[in-house]
């Protein structure tokens, strides 16, 4: 009878092959994990950069809201960049709360930072208005309206969010707006 001196070799090898596999098989999972994180930044980082955007315009419709309203009723009408002067005095401050609903003057609100802004699934708009079926977001909207002199209105969108632990995120954009009707 021989005996091998190879005994107990191949189990050896098997452990250490699923050891290597074992090893290969977390880094490939931990990477996916990291690499479906990373996308949900890019996509909050997009959503807050378009958020931005779109605060910056409904300050420019407000602005023209104003001329359009001085020309429709003068000399009773707001003049340029009134609305903002009196929404600022109104609310004690110029930092306000817009989304696509506001479209004049009287509508304008305060910036509350505990306020998230809502999407309504049915039309993909984001607004500060709760209607049936809109999903509370993780982001807010910071209009903040300062006005240097009489001929110019500074604009800054400001979106703050959180992704996961990467905790207060923020965009923040800014537009001049000049007194294009003397």
């Amino acid at each position: 009878m021989k005996f091998s001196h190879h005994k107990g070799q191949s189990l050896l090898e098997v452990m250490i092959a699923l050891t290597m596999l074992t090893t290969g098989l977390l880094g490939i999972a931990s990477l996916l994990g990291q690499s479906f994180f990373l996308g949900r930044v890019i996509a909050d980082e997009a959503v807050a950069t378009y958020l931005a955007s779109e605060g910056i315009e409904i300050a420019k419709n407000l602005i023209d809201h104003d001329v359009y309203a001085h020309l429709a009723v003068p000399p009773a009408g707001l003049g340029w960049g009134s609305c903002f002067g009196t929404a600022a005095a109104n609310t004690g401050g110029n930092d306000f709360q817009l989304d696509y609903t506001t479209t004049d003057c009287a509508e304008i609100t305060s910036y509350d930072g505990t306020r998230h802004l809502n999407l309504d699934p049915n039309t993909h708009l984001y607004s500060y208005q709760v209607t049936a079926g809109a999903v509370a977001t993780v982001f807010t909207r910071d209009v903040r309206v300062t006005v240097p002199n009489a001929n110019e209105i500074v604009v800054n969108s400001i979106v703050r969010w959180s992704t996961g632990p990467l905790a207060s995120q923020s965009i923040n954009l800014e537009d001049r707006f000049y007194n294009w009707h003397p």
